[in-house]
């Protein structure tokens, strides 16, 4: 890729996060297409816990996926925004695109700029090169050409249905779902949750444990990490911390947290270039799934057994001892980059990556046009995504 053509996007908002708007603006521009989007009523749930991180809820009662979206972040304002944006982005993933054409694979041909078989498939299908399925226009960021990309695998529609349809190949996830104040930050977005994903699968698949290298943190004096680790502190909360950066070289965290209090271990993961908003997103989602899990909220909540009974339990680790509890880690957490971010160049830098690794990085844009708040559903072929080791 030509860098020296590369726009600037400098970021404003850096305290755990890079956008391109102050979330306050965000809320404004997005709060009149809640309606729109089904989304009826955005609630501050932080209080029902006693660790304090924000975590905020954005409901669709009508909603094709996810009816309850969650959103997490340093403050309120970055929290409320986050929950609304994930209820938004859903809404638009669940409308299939109008010009989407029935073709098959081998028809479309040299059109194709990637091979399609490298696409998240179902463990059981009947997807063949002569199989005629919708397709929908994508953006080959790599390459700089439209292509195409199976409309299932843009779309989050799990609505149970009375027929069974030969061309559902597919695997259906929100994975790389986005939105953002721009087309660029939307992108951006979606390409790190891939390749976050995709880290966390290489971690799994080494087969040593996803938590064998966990620390036990404690709180450090500068970044939005060590801001995060005093409050998980102050609420007698242990948080442990894996270093799961993979092939792409873009940091990437996994973490979890434990208390008396709540005794259970919650995950959360994070992916950016800044390594202290990585850790950040890790360990506010870590806070977030556990807050979610006491107010009952999401649809597809696991299985959470007794905690006097860990054998039956797929998420209960063994119980940290009180030795183990707030004690330093071996390497103190990021300090955090005050200064702006270019999220162009944020974006010029994974494309590059992917050309290296031989692969390329589709974008589907899914923008309603009246709304004009982007949102995009970001594709790479080849990328790695494995339910068990998604914190």
């Amino acid at each position: 890729m030509d860098t020296q053509s590369i726009r600037s996007s400098p970021s404003v908002v850096s305290l755990g996060t890079h956008r391109v708007l102050p979330p306050e603006e965000t809320w404004l521009r997005l709060r009149p297409a809640l309606s729109e989007a089904g989304i009826t009523r955005v609630a501050d749930v932080t209080r029902l816990d006693d660790i304090g991180i924000p975590v905020w809820q954005a409901i669709r009662p009508n909603a094709a996926n996810m009816s309850v979206s969650q959103g997490k972040g340093l403050t309120p304002a970055l929290a409320r925004v986050s929950a609304a944006m994930e209820a938004y982005e859903l809404h638009c993933a669940e409308r299939p695109p109008k010009n989407a054409v029935t073709s098959s694979a081998e028809a479309l041909g040299s059109t194709l700029t990637y091979d399609p078989w490298r696409l998240a498939l179902r463990a059981h299908h009947v997807w063949g090169l002569r199989t005629p399925m919708a397709w929908v226009p994508a953006e080959d960021l790599v390459r700089r050409r439209t292509t195409w990309i199976p409309r299932e695998a843009v779309i989050v529609d799990l609505r149970v249905r009375a027929r069974w349809e030969a061309s559902a190949a597919c695997a259906v996830s929100s994975n790389g779902l986005a939105s953002g104040n721009t087309l660029t930050e939307a992108t951006l977005h979606g390409l790190l949750e891939v390749v976050e994903r995709h880290s966390l699968a290489e971690v799994h698949r080494a087969g040593k444990g996803m938590w064998a290298s966990a620390v036990t943190l404690a709180a450090g004096r500068e970044g939005a990490a060590a801001r995060l680790l005093r409050a998980f502190t102050r609420a007698e909360v242990t948080v442990q911390i894996v270093d799961c950066t993979g092939s792409w070289g873009v940091p990437t965290f996994l973490a979890r947290v434990w208390s008396e209090t709540v005794p259970f271990w919650f995950s959360g993961s994070g992916t950016h270039p800044d390594a202290d908003v990585a850790m950040s997103r890790a360990l506010t989602e870590a806070a977030q799934s556990r807050l979610t899990a006491i107010a009952g909220a999401r649809d597809d909540l696991p299985f959470i057994a007794n905690p006097t009974q860990p054998s039956q339990s797929r998420t209960q680790p063994d119980t940290p001892t009180s030795t183990d509890r707030l004690v330093a880690a071996h390497q103190p957490p990021p300090t955090g980059d005050p200064r702006p971010r270019d999220l162009d160049r944020d974006l010029a830098a994974l494309l590059m990556s992917a050309e290296a690794r031989g692969t390329t990085v589709l974008q589907t844009d899914l923008t309603p046009p009246h709304l004009g708040i982007p949102a995009v559903r970001v594709v790479v072929p080849g990328a790695d995504f494995i339910d068990s080791a998604w914190a």
